[in-house]
């Protein structure tokens, strides 16, 4: 989802429990998907996930930032040469799986909540 500029946020707010204390991150879309994608490969929940990278994070740095920065290491240990490849990486053209704004319709934001409400709902 590209930066907005007419003052509206692109981040999505979702609610996860953190050893037993409920709290908030503001995330853009593709994080919460990212995020539940990593949840859904480690057969872990939303909120054991986010305990453990809260576990982990230096002090001063924001949980939402702390989120952020796993998914990316945790990315990037799972990239290799092969699947560079097959993305269709190294070409000079990094954003070839990204289509121009302009070019598509924008995502619906309340589909992203929808599903991120039924993620978080606590047991």
């Amino acid at each position: 989802m590209p930066p907005s500029f007419s003052g509206k946020s692109t981040l999505v707010s979702g609610n996860v429990t953190i050893a037993g204390h409920r709290t908030s991150l503001r995330l853009e879309p593709e994080m919460w998907d990212a995020l539940k994608g990593v949840c859904a490969r480690e057969r872990l929940s939303i909120h054991e996930v986010c305990t453990r990278i809260d576990a982990r994070r230096q002090d001063g740095t924001s949980l939402t930032s702390a989120v952020r920065t796993f998914m990316v290491k945790y990315f990037l240990l799972a990239a290799t040469d092969e699947g560079h490849e097959r993305a269709g990486h190294g070409n000079g053209e990094p954003f070839g799986w990204a289509p121009v704004f302009g070019d598509r319709e924008p995502r619906s934001e309340r589909t992203a909540v929808e599903a991120l409400e039924l993620e978080t709902e606590e047991v």
